[in-house]
């Protein structure tokens, strides 16, 4: 992970040469881009022409267009010109194609200068913090083992220098931003990717523990015996086909900026919360040949929220924060539960059993409820939870569902603005007669039902506290072919950048 911090940004400054490689400019502010090739008389001319297409091909395209010439010699430009009111999806989409190849370092240093003056403000802004971000995000590699991680070079450092119209402060303050969410999603995705006989209950809880000590925060695990206490059955029937018992609910927490000597109003309390199954065979529903396949993946979630604390606590967020992440291991045994078996959960709920490879709601049924006895004024959870988001939505975004329609239609726009989308499913109401069950308060799953992203969220509700404001996010793009946004690999670490802007846009407005 510490190459990935081997980056170093500078504000206003350059490199001892005489040309931009990379340049981001709005089509009307084109003359900035030409500018910067004053000394280049060929590539000047070439960029001329290249603008003039765009011109003349849609003046009233939303879309961005890249334009790319040859210097004379050694080197090139790369330019992004936006000419419209483009989606910041496919904006950071754009930067990443044209840029990425810039940023990739292996063994020898690089220097990369970035013109953003050809931008507004408010464009610039922006920018500024997604490349500072792609900078980041084009160092990651996975873990590698034996002779393959021998073979692999050591990453070289990498500068960035921006030209930029922007105040110093609030330029190298969006960069700063950019970085930590650029390394938090570097972290979902190294978690995410590490084999489950080497993420599994016990080396999680191992590594949770360090970081919390890194980060200087509170750290506790709710292990087996605890959970017996806490009453919770139903993330016990889960760990029951796990001989080794060394599941349970990692908590984090986080004091507030405020705690640590700033002035505030009332301090607002967040829980994150995430699933973190680090193998699910299904159970005694078994998965079949391939769909067993990545299933090591399926604590994701838990590392979204991980590296979504992590980022909070970095940016140093004036609001109280609590992260849970459910780990366990969905496991075949004599004592596995079954189908139709009973629990209780810790708020008292009763679950009659429908799939045993649902396990995901199990473990969070429990996590939400022990999440609200603090009383947050606001929870959202992470999980890759069910294969229907993704037949609904493909994996280009993720389900939001909520027990509030301001909050999952907020969840919408907070998503198109940062770049990283969800739609907005309803959940309860009607949909609470598929899963009523004649033995207990609640039935797990709706019995042969196509929506199960929306049984699956409508179940979850009931374990949320009463009047507290609570988004599930169902990871349909945990994994898209090709990368998402700004993230170049098919393990996309979704969700740092949205939670972050969620909390803030949604708790900030709170009154």
């Amino acid at each position: 992970m510490k190459e990935w911090k081997n980056v170093d940004f500078k504000v206003n400054s350059a490199p001892e040469r005489s040309h931009y490689d990379l340049v981001v400019a709005d089509y009307g502010s084109r003359m900035t881009v030409v500018d910067v090739l004053k000394n280049r008389p060929a590539a000047k001319e070439a960029v001329s022409e290249e603008l003039k297409k765009i011109k003349k091909d849609d003046d009233s395209s939303n879309e961005p267009r890249t334009v790319s010439v040859n210097y004379e010699g050694k080197g090139g430009l790369r330019a992004v010109i936006l000419t419209g009111n483009s989606d910041a999806y496919f904006l950071q989409d754009a930067i990443r194609q044209a840029f990425a190849s810039f940023l990739t370092v292996e063994e020898e240093d690089r220097e990369v200068s970035v013109s953003l003056k050809g931008l507004k403000d408010d464009h610039a802004r922006d920018v500024l913090q997604w490349i500072a971000s792609l900078a980041v995000l084009t160092r990651f590699r996975s873990e590698a083992y034996g002779k393959k991680q021998k073979e692999r070079k050591k990453l070289g450092k990498l500068t960035v220098y921006f030209q930029t119209g922007l105040n110093r402060n609030l330029a190298e303050n969006r960069i700063f931003e950019g970085r930590v969410l650029g390394f938090c999603n570097n972290q979902v995705r190294y978690f995410a990717d590490l084999p489950g006989n080497v993420l599994n209950p016990k080396g999680y809880r191992e590594k949770v523990s360090a970081l919390a000590k890194e980060w200087k925060v509170e750290f506790e695990f709710i292990d087996k015996k605890q959970l017996v206490k806490k009453g919770a059955g139903a993330f016990l029937a889960v760990m029951r086909g796990d001989s080794n018992e060394q599941g349970g609910i990692a908590h984090l927490w986080y004091p507030g900026a405020a705690s640590r000597g700033k002035a505030s109003a009332k301090k607002r309390k967040i829980a994150v919360v995430g699933k973190g199954i680090c193998f699910d065979t299904g159970g005694y529903n078994i998965k079949g040949g391939e769909s067993m396949l990545n299933m090591h993946r399926d604590m994701t979630g838990s590392a979204v929220a991980l590296s979504l604390f992590r980022a909070l606590v970095e940016l140093e967020v004036p609001y109280e924060v609590h992260a849970y992440l459910a780990i366990a291991e969905n496991l075949i045994s004599s004592e596995a539960f079954r189908p139709n078996d009973v629990v209780i959960a810790s708020n008292g709920m009763s679950i009659e059993v429908v799939d045993t490879d649902a396990e995901g709601r199990m473990v969070l049924s429990d996590t939400l409820a022990i999440a609200s006895e603090e009383k947050p004024d606001f929870i959202i959870d992470f999980a890759t939870l069910t294969g229907s988001v993704v037949r609904s939505l493909d994996t280009r975004r993720c389900g939001a569902y909520s027990n509030q329609l301001k909050v999952s239609q907020a969840a919408v726009e907070v998503g198109e603005r940062c770049g990283e989308r969800v739609w907005n499913f309803p959940i309860g109401q009607d949909y609470d007669e598929s899963i009523k069950s004649e033995i207990a308060d609640v039935r797990q799953c709706a019995v042969a039902a196509s929506a199960d992203h929306i049984y699956a969220s409508t179940f979850l509700s009931k374990f949320v506290g009463k009047n507290i404001p609570w988004l599930h996010i169902d990871l349909a793009a945990d994994s898209n072919k090709g990368g998402l946004g700004l993230v170049p690999t098919e393990t996309t670490g979704f969700g740092v950048r949205f939670g972050y802007e969620m909390i803030r846009h949604f708790v900030d407005g709170l009154k």
